[in-house]
């Protein structure tokens, strides 16, 4: 899970996946145009035309230039968005503030407030508070809270995240530095040293991962990331930084090749495992990985290929929670120490 600014406008992409099938593949394409052109707005020269298509196509939707054409001209002038190409900058801009309104029924709202119950995390982050309000004021509007009231939630579904994770009263004003581009200072101790250090970066991103919550920014010019349970003495400076969009770039091209968060630094490599049958069926239903495909299934298991940073994480959340389920097949060097980590385990039991 990512925080950054103006990511409210991807909760609609939640219910846009389940509304209007004749024209959702068509809204979903409008709203992505809408976020790159409000996100960007303040970025020269950004998005042309094949900046457009690259991100659609990373989204899933290989369209023609014709078709994008299409959508550009359906945002102006079917909804009437005040969209113009910036010859100077040779860009799409929005020549004043404007929101993409998605049509929604009251299935829809219903999944907001199932989305909302999860958000409670963030607490009193003012992003959080707009999206809750709005999905009030719909919720209104459809009767929908004496339809379906809220314990009706916490009765029928139960959600994996811990609400009193340690870090949790830093979100908000992590988050609130990160929209408004201020740098933050905090204490940071480590798990493995007694030794405090004072840090000071500039916040770019939220990340979750496995009910632990981290920042990722920069500190001297180089990439950083920070657990929220290590952070003490938070101070939100009155410093303004300039946030780098290539640094963001850099941000999730790194992630996207890892499993979990501790990743920069590590060469993305490609990886083969083999399941035996018991696993076989989880392992085609939960991916490990979004670059996870299928090489051979039979009735001893099934064998995989992934192109992943080969972190620590990687290795614990991918093979070593497996046990003797899996076995490292490629490359060798992780074999070797995963072999290396069930030796050391093995002697550990064997001492006297």
């Amino acid at each position: 899970m990512w925080l950054r600014k103006n990511d409210h406008i991807w909760l609609y992409l939640l219910v846009l996946s389940r509304i209007m099938p004749k024209n959702k593949n068509a809204y979903l394409r409008y709203l992505i145009i809408h976020s790159q052109l409000k996100r960007n707005k303040y970025r020269e020269g950004y998005p042309n035309k094949e900046d457009l298509l690259w991100v659609l196509n990373d989204q899933g939707y290989d369209v023609s230039g014709s078709t994008l054409e299409k959508d550009l001209n359906f945002l102006k002038n079917e909804r009437g968005a005040p969209l113009e190409y910036n010859r100077y900058q040779k860009c799409y801009r929005y020549t004043d503030d404007w929101e993409f309104d998605v049509p929604l029924s009251p299935e829809d709202v219903r999944i907001l407030h199932m989305l909302i119950h999860k958000l409670e995390i963030f607490g009193d982050a003012q992003e959080f508070k707009m999206v809750k309000d709005s999905i009030d004021r719909l919720s209104d509007h459809f009767n929908l809270m004496q339809q379906h009231p809220d314990y009706k939630i916490d009765k029928y579904i139960l959600f994996e995240y811990t609400k009193g994770f340690s870090g949790k009263h830093l979100l908000s004003p992590i988050y609130d530095a990160i929209f408004e581009k201020k740098e933050i200072k905090f204490t940071h101790c480590r798990f493995e040293s007694d030794r405090p250090t004072e840090r000071t970066i500039q916040p770019y991103i939220l990340k979750e991962h496995r009910n632990r919550w981290y920042v990722i920014g920069k500190e001297y010019e180089e990439p950083r990331i920070f657990g929220l349970d290590r952070i003490y003495n938070l101070i939100v400076s009155d410093r303004y930084f300039i946030q780098d969009p290539d640094f963001y770039d850099e941000i999730f091209k790194v992630l996207r090749d890892a499993v979990g968060v501790m990743a920069f630094g590590f060469e993305s490599e490609d990886v083969i495992l083999h399941f035996d049958s018991s696993e076989a069926k989880y392992i085609k239903s939960l991916l490990l990985h979004r670059s996870q495909e299928v090489i051979q299934e039979d009735k001893d298991g099934i064998t995989i290929s992934l192109h992943v940073k080969i972190t620590w994480e990687f290795i614990m959340d991918c093979i070593l929670r497996f046990g003797d389920t899996v076995k490292v097949l490629k490359p060798q060097s992780l074999a070797n120490k995963v072999s290396e980590i069930y030796q050391n385990a093995i002697d550990s039991y064997n001492r006297e």
